[in-house]
């Protein structure tokens, strides 16, 4: 029978293998770079305006009031079915839109949308809950 030889571990340290490393490292950056160039064509600008340091005293102003719920949209007790013509017929008046029971948030997404394209600045958005 022959003998086992059993030969010690080397000293010499073997280096890691980087190569998957890098690969992560390259697939992030063009994850990245795919990401910021789409997210400057996709993403709208909201206009915002915040009132100054002063108030000034405002003579109260007449709003359109957009109520939302399960039926559908009225603007000002008058049902809507086309919610950017209606607005952009008096777009200088602000807008309050009123979320009733049951309203998605998918129809408040679309009136804003509407507010928007129409070019009304003043909106203003309320949550009508049920009565206890």
């Amino acid at each position: 029978m022959k003998p086992i030889s059993i030969t010690p571990p080397s000293n010499r340290r073997s280096s890691p293998d980087l190569t998957p490393v890098m690969d992560v490292v390259f697939i992030l950056v063009v994850f990245f770079m795919v990401v910021s160039t789409f997210s400057h064509s996709l993403v709208k600008p909201l206009k915002v305006s915040v009132p100054g340091a002063v108030a000034q005293a405002l003579e109260p102003v007449e709003r359109r009031v957009l109520l939302l719920d399960t039926q559908g949209a009225l603007l000002d007790g008058v049902p809507v079915s086309d919610l950017v013509t209606a607005l952009g017929v008096d777009a200088a008046k602000p807008l309050s839109i009123v979320a009733g029971e049951g309203a998605s948030y998918q129809i408040l997404v679309d009136a804003l949308d509407a507010a928007q394209l129409a070019d009304i600045v003043d909106v203003r958005v309320e949550v009508r809950e049920r009565a206890q």
